[in-house]
């Protein structure tokens, strides 16, 4: 997301330690985050106390714009992964502004019917796919957005097994089951807190 010298005088930088909790679900809806540099993990908790990880997001994303349209309390929790900083800009001075450029509604619109999509997708890979496929694809789908380093040949993904269990509503054991699966066939290899994908072709053909 483009941040124009509107938002800059309007916004202000906020900066955010690994673990930090930068807002909780349930929270007034009353900013959006724009991630500069770091790592955001939105997640929400079930009635049990489960918790589930909804998305991972990095330097342009943002977050906290459901809340800006509707004015209802914050839908999920985001925590920094590691250390974050972020441009944080008003509800009101964020309707303002978009309310003088028609193009940039636009541009809002079509960002949330791309999540709208994905969540589609989540639901079908859920219903139609075992853990598998649906982890292949995760991994890929991770790559294309968040990977780290400047090889594009070898994508680091800096994501735990915890966080791939909880992203795909499973048990850390069977992840880490499929994940030595996949290191085992040459795909991917393992490395502390992070997966390091080796043969993208063939995780793509599987998924």
């Amino acid at each position: 997301m483009t941040i124009s010298r509107r938002w800059l005088r309007a916004g202000r930088v906020r900066r955010f330690t690994s673990g930090a909790t930068i807002f909780h679900e349930g929270d007034p809806g009353d900013a959006i985050y724009v991630v500069v540099e770091g790592r955001i993990r939105m997640s929400r908790l079930s009635g049990s106390g489960s918790e589930a990880t909804l998305a991972l997001i990095g330097p342009g994303d943002c977050t906290g714009e459901l809340a800006l349209f509707d004015g209802r309390p914050r839908s999920a929790t985001a925590t920094a992964m590691q250390a974050t900083r972020t441009f944080v800009v008003s509800r009101d001075d964020f309707v303002n502004w978009v309310r003088d450029r028609p193009g940039a509604a636009l541009a809002l619109l079509e960002t949330l019917s791309l999540r709208i999509r994905r969540t589609n997708d989540i639901v079908t890979d859920l219903v139609f796919l075992d853990l598998a496929h649906r982890l292949a694809k995760h991994l890929l789908t991770l790559a294309a957005a968040h990977a780290d380093g400047p090889s594009s040949r070898r994508p680091r993904l800096q994501v735990t097994q915890a966080e791939l269990a909880s992203m795909l509503g499973v048990s850390r054991e069977s992840v880490n089951k499929q994940l030595n699966q996949f290191a085992r066939d040459g795909w991917i290899t393992l490395s502390r807190g992070a997966v390091i994908i080796d043969d993208a072709s063939a995780l793509r053909t599987f998924a």
